[in-house]
């Protein structure tokens, strides 16, 4: 029996309208090799799209395996499940609501790892479906193909593209979960490990990435997403974390790096402080945002704000002052 080389990974929740779609995109791939698809399912019960998982997994069995959680977990569990038991050469993710559009993209994407065992990434570039039907790339048709590596990421040269576009070197999972992914469940990090960008930076750690600038699939913009129908605030503030995470991933070696970062976005959640003139945080983002706040100031130079945030408004300054003094004694 012949080696099964990669394994595509499929969340679903409830994506019924869209998920026989995402699975005839990879039935449809022209390759030369053997792949699985695992479709881990988070207790889909408001819809048919476990009928309709279960329908394909019954007329390709050696294609399909299907992961139904009895109870409903969120996302991160949901998909580390399928991790856990991916330990093939390679692997890729494919949400249940986007798709491929290039029948090519795996047997492209394969073809140029196996030839390059330095590169541990390969992707290709993604269109943006909006609801009215128009499309748009998701990194400019003017971004160069080519090599990148983690520097490129520090020097902030990196595109990386979303989840439906990339495919990688199993140099992580075939070693088991990392044990800061693990530790993630339940807590402040869990959005942090759940992405595109942490996969993609977490492996940059260990070898080069090579960008094909052509499109190879659809990534669908749906205002019931996680998160599109999140605040602009509440955005902001899983980015802190994801900061924060990435740094201790990385055991601090770039903390200069990732504390600037993250006080770039601490400015621009004091910029919607002011204008709200209140904060749309409930208590546990409070608190979150409480213990980001002071690892920044903790390992940057006294903030001043006055000098770093600029405004023609002279009562900007005291409100922000305020409200920042309200979440410090926020318990």
């Amino acid at each position: 029996m012949n080696e099964i080389m990669l394994t595509i990974i499929m969340s679903n929740y409830n994506q019924e309208q869209y998920i026989e779609k995402a699975i005839q995109s990879i039935l449809m791939q022209k390759v030369n090799f053997n792949y699985k698809l695992i479709i881990t399912d988070d207790c889909s019960k408001k819809d048919k799209s476990v009928e309709i998982i279960k329908n394909y997994a019954t007329k390709y069995p050696e294609k399909i395996q299907i992961l139904l959680n009895e109870q409903n977990g969120g996302y991160l569990v949901n998909i580390l499940r399928a991790k856990e038991v991916t330990k093939t050469p390679y692997f890729c993710l494919l949400d249940a609501d986007d798709y491929y559009k290039d029948e090519n993209f795996l047997q492209r994407a394969y073809d140029f790892l196996q030839k390059n065992t330095d590169y541990i990434i390969y992707y290709e570039n993604v269109n943006y479906l909006y609801e009215d039907g128009t499309e748009k790339p998701f990194i400019s048709e003017k971004t160069k193909s080519g090599t990148y590596a983690l520097n490129d990421y520090f020097k902030e040269n990196l595109p990386i593209v979303q989840t439906t576009g990339q495919f990688y070197r199993n140099v992580i999972f075939s070693k088991g979960i990392p044990e800061i992914m693990k530790n993630a469940v339940g807590t402040d990090s869990e959005r942090s490990f759940e992405g595109d960008y942490d996969r993609f930076i977490m492996h940059l750690k260990y070898g080069k990435a090579y960008f094909n600038n052509t499109i190879c699939g659809i990534y669908r913009i749906l205002p019931s997403g996680i998160w599109s129908r999140l605040s602009e605030s509440k955005k902001l503030l899983l980015n802190l974390q994801t900061y924060y995470d990435y740094n201790r991933y990385f055991e601090n070696k770039y903390n200069v790096f990732f504390v600037n970062k993250m006080y770039q976005v601490l400015i621009e959640i004091l910029k919607i402080i002011t204008e709200l003139g209140t904060i749309d945080f409930n208590d546990k983002e409070y608190s979150q945002f409480n213990k980001l706040y002071h690892f920044i100031t903790d390992n940057k130079e006294k903030i001043n704000l006055k000098k770093n945030y600029k405004s023609k408004n002279k009562n900007i300054i005291k409100i922000i002052k305020k409200i920042i003094k309200r979440i410090l004694f926020i318990k």
